[in-house]
């Protein structure tokens, strides 16, 4: 990769632009306040504030390059896990700006790849960075990017040797139930075809409780299965392994 590259962050700017300027807020009225209560009250209210935006705001330079790029470290370890196997195509699924995609492309220099997302106004990602990065890297003959649909993906069963997705199926609102989006992804991938998920699947809201996720991933009649937390795999910071951030976060790795 490039530093010319359009990364983004996980973090939402615009999440931290709301809670920089309430906090803001909160402080200059306690500042100004002559009123004891209302002093009292803001004065709570900043500090509560002002934690909700350090946790975040950390992680935001956490994934950035200046901060550990952790989002590199991730991406690295979704590519790796893969194995050096020649692929004939990959699905990123949830690509944001394509880096992953783009990762894929460069390391497998015979494989045709495919990034979908559905691109929603909430992110800071769209269809359009995602060419302009991979023209950047000049694998745009080999990269498409395509708008869809995670929970029904338009693609024939057993069409792709390999299939990742980063972060993404939690996020699917037209699928109440994640496990679900974890199938689908499957249906797609061949037999002997490889994938590499990382997700809150340790998340009981999403997944359920974990043991039972397990017996569900291995009801499936996958040839091989690996589930983990992503912190057994991955060195993060002990912020970072809080629940609020990565503490919930599994990588299943394995084989169909």
């Amino acid at each position: 990769m490039t530093e010319n590259i359009q990364y983004g962050n996980w973090i939402r700017k615009k999440m931290l632009l709301i809670l920089g300027l309430s906090a803001l807020g909160l402080a200059i009225l306690f500042l100004v306040s002559l009123n004891l209560y209302l002093k009292t009250i803001t004065g709570i209210l900043f500090v509560v504030l002002l934690i909700s935006f350090s946790f975040p705001l950390y992680a935001y330079y956490a994934f950035s390059p200046r901060g550990g790029n952790l989002q590199e470290q991730v991406y690295t370890l979704i590519v790796d896990s893969l194995g050096k196997q020649p692929l004939e195509n990959a699905l990123d699924i949830g690509t944001g700006n394509g880096v992953l995609a783009l990762k894929l492309a460069q390391k497998y220099p015979a494989a045709q790849v495919i990034g979908l997302d559905y691109w929603g106004k909430n992110w800071e990602y769209s269809q359009s960075i995602c060419e302009t990065n991979a023209r950047t890297v000049k694998v745009a003959d080999r990269v498409r990017f395509v708008k869809g649909d995670a929970a029904s993906l338009e693609f024939n069963d057993a069409a792709i040797a390999a299939v990742v997705s980063n972060l993404t199926f939690h996020e699917v609102k037209s699928a109440p139930q994640k496990r679900a989006v974890v199938q689908e992804a499957l249906r797609v991938l061949r037999p002997g075809g490889r994938f590499v998920f990382v997700d809150y699947f340790f998340d009981n809201q999403y997944y359920g409780q974990a043991a039972e996720f397990e017996t569900f991933l291995h009801s499936l009649g996958l040839a091989q299965i690996e589930f983990k937390h992503l912190s057994e795999v991955l060195p993060l910071s002990r912020l970072l392994r809080h629940p609020k951030f990565f503490g919930k976060v599994g990588i299943i790795v394995g084989q169909k």
